[in-house]
């Protein structure tokens, strides 16, 4: 009796360890499509997968890192973000701008509220800033980057229809927000450019 018993533990012990092994590969698989996906689109301009191929690919990832216990290095769940590539000018965020778990849950919003009203709206998809205000005054805006180093945009988010310059707060006040254009505008500035290589792949 004794020795069946182990001999199934055995067994079971050996079933799970293909499991886990079989989690890692395909863990392995997404750690590369998403990664290569993300280098894609935010240093060459270029989208290779949807938003929603994406998504579900991290959902996915998310899924097998919870039920093996294991997180692989260059997992995109423990990155913040990809560096882009650009000349702008660097700035270190005073406080690293960390990325927020997704979820499809109500009951997950509800459990991370902890009882706070809150507001549901849209996700704009667009290109996430902060903005330093200093004695109500614009000081700076600083683009999140790898979220820990930005690039700084104060000039261009000077141009920004409905952002403030100055407000009534006094002292010094961080607003982090989502910059955006509609569609239309974004294809007509595509319109205005004259050489082909010059034009914006996508609006972000």
């Amino acid at each position: 009796m004794g020795s069946q018993e182990n001999s199934k533990r055995e067994e079971n012990s050996g079933l799970q360890e293909a499991d886990k092994q079989d989690s890692i590969a395909r863990m392995k698989e997404l750690i590369s499509f998403l990664n290569e996906a993300a280098k894609a689109y935010y240093q060459e301009g270029r989208e290779i997968v949807s938003n929603l191929e994406y998504d579900k690919a991290y959902d996915t990832l998310l899924s097998l890192e919870k039920e093996s216990g294991v997180v692989l290095s260059g997992s995109p769940s423990q990155n913040v973000g990809y560096a882009v590539a650009t000349a702008l000018p660097k700035e270190a965020h005073e406080t690293p701008m960390l990325s927020l778990d997704k979820t499809k849950s109500v009951e997950d919003l509800q459990s991370f509220l902890q009882g706070q009203e809150g507001i549901l709206s849209w996700k704009l998809d667009g290109l996430t800033i902060v903005l330093h205000y200093q004695e109500g005054k614009l000081l700076k805006a600083v683009t999140r980057g790898n979220g820990i180093i930005g690039e700084l945009v104060t000039e261009n988010a000077k141009t920004f229809q409905n952002l403030p310059l100055q407000i009534p707060f006094k002292g010094h006040l961080v607003v982090r927000g989502e910059a955006f254009i509609s569609y239309s505008d974004f294809e007509r500035i595509n319109e205005e450019l004259p050489e082909e290589g010059a034009k914006y792949k996508n609006p972000r």
